[in-house]
């Protein structure tokens, strides 16, 4: 047994501190009802490990070696702050801080919580999870002091930018709300207090989806304009996995809209759903090594071997130095995935769960503090992680089930026309279903997808009314076929276990059926839709992620989710025209598909650029573009009209704090940016060398229709704010009139920033704004030490070609300008939510029937 370490310096002292803080809350989580200013200062203290790194980084105080290996002295103080999450320790502070933040700002009861066991279990399972959190940060130990003769690389050149100051704290504060979510469903699961379940998941998923959105969005423009990718959004893994929690926002804040009464366990699985995905993005992006593909290597590991899935690469993790965090983030998502599975259990027999069976939620905070204690620290003493077995984990799954009270199966008197698979035989199917898919794929994160869409399918008490879950599993299945990662045989085998029912069930001759020629049926789809096409493309998304681990999938991410793009906008299409004809409704979604299939067919080049491009056998950029984008632009108009209405409305009432204002703002906005990433990412291939220009100086290339002139080579090294030198091209772009030169549109000079220090160079893309879009230019940086050798022998002039790369983003002002409107509308949202919530009982009534 080895001892945890003890933080250095004074500064270390403020850990202690916030674990006694974070204990006491643990043990008084409602102290700010007994003594405001005493619980003011614990979740203070709980902050101030944060504020403590980063006031060193901010004095650049070389004697820890945190800041040794990532500040500066001659970095600014915005950048000195920004390398405080240049590593593993910063971070996680930083998000211990948030989650003291959240808890604090929350810590009154929310709705549904007047009797208080649920409202002190929320706040308890939320200061575990911060419990948990300020241990891993123990097991690295952020305050260490600096070795003798230490030498540090500095802060990584593509973190020294005015985004990555405020991009990574907005997915931390993200992922807190997430958290917090998690543990609203946690005391809901375990105190059976689920009335007002939705108005109180709903208190927090609005600010998170905010929260999220902008985060995302910071961090998509920072590609933008620092990487040289050409564009905001490549499918990186760690893109990708920030986007999953965001789904799961999305598909919370629309439960309230689905058709009939969301039942407890939905509201339950939607903030564990968050929970799990925070802390698998934030694995994806920790877990250095397994996604190889991804640019965001900011903290990386040389131990990674060629298991080609996930789970098996996260094991190698175990003998890492920072073993002890990732194998607490796996325990952390097994655990919450197993009380899902309980809490189905529980809801089928007919028992509720018990507070006396939560104790399974402490888990995660026993495996980091066994981290601290015995396994292998950040100082590389004690025993490895690698002696557990890679089987503890995953057991981790069955401990909440372990825990379930015993009873009968609900409803065994049901009717016998209804279905359930219990009808077929004894033996549990969903066990023999994730066996069997185990056993196939040898994936533990496969099964582990196939038990959690099973289970609350195969434990209902009518199967055929719990038909979402079997939509969620086909769309499993097809996605782990459409992606390689599964046989067609094992697909076709997980497929039948999900419509099963469908196939075996009595058909109900007088059951009702939608009509599409009724207004009613086309509201019910559209409303639908909301909830299932998310979810749906939730799975897809996080699929494609898990198969991706060796290169990103760009064009089948793009290629599979454009039927969800056309299904959003038809769903929005449908519901902004409830009032309308909905025989002309019809019409106009079979007039939308019919362009979209006679373009598909017979012009799918027809968008210029790199339309014809193919990303399959058989499938082009352009096929891609015409199966969202006439379906996209339709709902364009009906729903701005909505927005309109909504005004309109609005002004007749004197506010603009009304939710539907604001639903259908971010919806306007979100069918805006995917109309630009139509045009700016799906039709420019990035690594086409047609975007490749060779510049003679004072020379005009004509390319796409524009002229570019190379006229001068620029050399800086005084006055700038990062860096130590800098080399640029400035180009000349002109309109051309065929062959001829016309006007001078703008003048740009893209380059490439030199750290000498860290021996990488940082791309400075330019970027010429015009009316119709930017044009991305981006200097070939594989050059620059060349052409300053040139230069230094015979001066500036003596330089004749250069090469650039160029990207002609047409319509990309959409992107933005849809992004901004989404997080306008979000903010008026989670504003009218929180003043719903604030209401006197009297006016809730008025509230309720101002949403639609």
């Amino acid at each position: 047994m080895r001892v945890a370490p003890h933080p250095s310096t004074m500064w270390g002292l403020t850990m202690w501190l916030a674990l006694a803080a974070t204990c006491w809350l643990l043990a008084k989580p409602r102290l700010h009802e007994e003594n405001a200013p005493l619980s003011m200062a614990l979740h203070l203290a709980m902050v101030a490990p944060f504020v403590s790194l980063a006031g060193r980084f901010l004095v650049n105080d070389t004697s820890i070696l945190h800041v040794a290996a990532f500040g500066g002295e001659d970095l600014p103080l915005k950048y000195r702050f920004a390398a405080t999450w240049a590593a593993r320790e910063g971070p996680l502070l930083m998000w211990l801080g948030w989650m003291a933040l959240v808890a604090w700002l929350w810590r009154k009861p929310l709705p549904g919580e007047a009797d208080g066991v649920a409202h002190d279990w929320r706040l308890r399972f939320m200061h575990l999870m911060s419990l948990t959190l300020l241990l891993i940060a123990f097991s690295l130990d952020p305050f260490k002091p600096t070795p003798a003769f230490f030498i540090g690389a500095g802060l990584n050149p593509l973190l020294q930018t005015d985004l990555m100051v405020i991009h990574p704290p907005l997915i931390f504060l993200t992922y807190a709300l997430c958290l917090h979510l998690t543990a609203i469903a946690l005391s809901a699961a375990y105190t059976n207090e689920t009335e007002e379940l939705g108005p109180r998941m709903l208190h927090l998923a609005r600010p998170g989806l905010l929260m999220a959105t902008l985060g995302i969005g910071l961090g998509g423009l920072w590609a933008y304009l620092i990487l040289d990718w050409g564009g905001y959004w490549a499918w990186d893994p760690v893109e990708t996995g920030s986007f999953l929690p965001w789904l799961a926002l999305v598909m919370i804040v629309h439960l309230r809209t689905r058709p009939g009464k969301v039942r407890p366990e939905v509201w339950i699985g939607g903030g564990l759903a968050t929970g799990v995905l925070a802390l698998f993005a934030t694995t994806v992006t920790r877990a250095g090594g397994v996604w190889a593909s991804s640019v965001h290597t900011f903290v990386t590991s040389d131990n990674s071997t060629p298991p080609t899935d996930v789970f098996g690469r996260l094991m190698v993790l175990r003998d890492d130095a920072a073993a002890t965090e990732v194998m607490t983030y796996v325990a952390w998502m097994f655990m919450l995935i197993g009380c899902w599975l309980a809490v189905q259990r529980a809801a089928s027999n007919a028992r509720p769960l018990a507070l006396n069976s939560a104790w399974p939620v402490a888990i995660p905070t026993a495996v980091t503090l066994l981290g601290c204690l015995v396994f292998t620290g950040s100082n590389g003493e004690g025993l490895s992680w690698a002696a557990v077995p890679d089987v503890v984990f995953v057991a981790l799954l069955f401990v909440p089930l372990a825990a379930v009270p015993r009873g009968g199966k609900a409803d065994e008197d049901a009717e016998s026309s209804v279905w359930t698979y219990h009808q077929l035989t004894p033996l549990p199917l969903d066990a023999v279903v994730v066996g069997v898919m185990f056993a196939f794929t040898g994936d533990v994160w496969m099964a582990t997808a196939t038990a959690v869409l099973f289970v609350p399918l195969y434990r209902s008490n009518d199967t055929l009314a719990a038909w979402p879950w079997a939509a969620a599993g086909v769309m499993l299945g097809l996605a782990l076929a459409w992606s390689q990662a599964m046989s067609i045989g094992v697909a076709a085998f997980l497929l039948l276990a999900f419509v099963l029912p469908w196939l075996l069930a009595p058909q109900d001759e007088d059951g009702g059926s939608l009509k599409m020629t009724e207004k009613r049926s086309q509201q019910r789809l559209a409303l639908w839709g909301s909830v299932i096409v998310v979810s749906l493309y939730l799975v897809l998304t996080w699929v494609l992620l898990l198969t991706s681990i060796d290169a990103v999938n760009f064009e089948a991410h793009e290629l599979y989710g454009a039927p969800f793009l056309t299904a959003v906008a038809a769903s929005l299409f449908i519901y902004t025209r409830r009032k309308d004809d909905p025989v002309q409704t019809l019409w106009l979604v079979g007039g939308a598909a019919a362009v979209s299939v006679l373009g598909f067919m017979y012009a799918p080049s027809a968008f210029g650029g790199d339309a014809a491009t193919m990303v399959s056998d058989r499938m082009t950029r352009g096929h891609i573009v015409w199966i969202s984008l006439p379906m996209l632009t339709l709902a364009t108009a009906p729903v701005a009209r909505e927005v309109v209405r909504q005004w309109t409305t609005n002004r007749t009432k004197n506010t603009v704090l009304r939710i539907p204002f604001g639903a259908h703002v971010v919806h306007l906005g979100l069918l805006l940016l995917l109309l630009g990433h139509l045009s700016t990412t799906v039709l420019v291939d990035r690594g086409d060398a047609s975007h490749r220009l060779s510049l003679v100086k004072d020379e005009v290339i004509v390319h796409e229709g524009m002229g570019y002139e190379f006229t001068a080579l620029v050399l800086e090294s005084e006055d700038l704010e990062v860096g130590d030198g800098f080399i640029g091209v400035q180009i000349n772009v002109y309109t051309m009139d065929g062959s001829s030169v016309g006007d001078l549109i703008g003048t740009v000079t893209p380059g490439t920033l030199r750290f000498d220090s860290q021996g990488i160079p940082r791309s400075e893309v330019a970027t010429l704004t015009r009316l119709t879009g930017d044009v991305v230019f981006i200097f070939d940086g594989s050059q620059a030490g060349a052409l300053m050798s040139s230069s230094n022998g015979g001066g500036l002039e003596s330089i004749e070609l250069v090469r650039v790369t160029v990207y002609d983003l047409p319509h990309s002002h959409l992107v933005w300008a849809g992004w901004t409107m989404m997080m306008g509308g979000m903010a008026l949202v989670a504003l009218a939510g929180a003043k719903k919530a604030t209401a006197s009982p009297e006016h809730q009534g008025k509230f309720s029937s101002e949403e639609e």
